[in-house]
């Protein structure tokens, strides 16, 4: 898991990210890692606009208990129609967005994990194991300190 984290910081911080199968492959790992930890806590948390070609808020990384069908909720990391009207509708999983997209999605994940450690530690389960995994995460993808 260490290498994957490390590829997303790396690309995070590229002046343009290069999305190649190794980053899917990262995302998917990173995917996986929240799905886990997510339903442990249940603590919600929205992160930076993701759009593109400036229509940055209409969608954006959201970790909650997504419906994915009618009636199949799931906890973890997706990105989100952010519309007034939309209820956080999932539209993709971080890693099934586009390409022009996955870049605004990548350097997006550290202030997404920060905002998330952040709501974990007030809702008091910064302790727990699955916080301090949470920390962890943020502090491998090079999440601000003040998050």
């Amino acid at each position: 898991m260490q290498q994957h984290l490390d590829h997303i910081a790396k690309q995070a911080r590229a002046e343009r990210v290069a999305v190649t199968p190794e980053l899917d492959a990262a995302l998917a790992a990173l995917d996986e890692a929240i799905e886990t930890i997510a339903p442990e806590l249940e603590v919600e948390a929205y992160g930076p606009g993701v759009g593109v070609e400036g229509e940055q808020d209409v969608y954006r990384l959201v970790i909650r208990n997504h419906e994915w069908n009618a009636g199949d909720f799931r906890w973890g990391l997706k990105v989100c129609d952010a519309l007034p009207n939309a209820g956080w509708r999932v539209a993709w999983p971080i890693q099934g967005v586009a390409r022009l997209r996955k870049g605004e999605v990548v350097r997006g994940l550290p202030a997404m994990l920060g905002e998330w450690r952040r709501a974990v530690a007030e809702a008091g389960l910064a302790e727990t194991p699955a916080g301090r995994r949470v920390a962890e995460l943020a502090a491998a993808l090079g999440a601000p300190a003040d998050a």
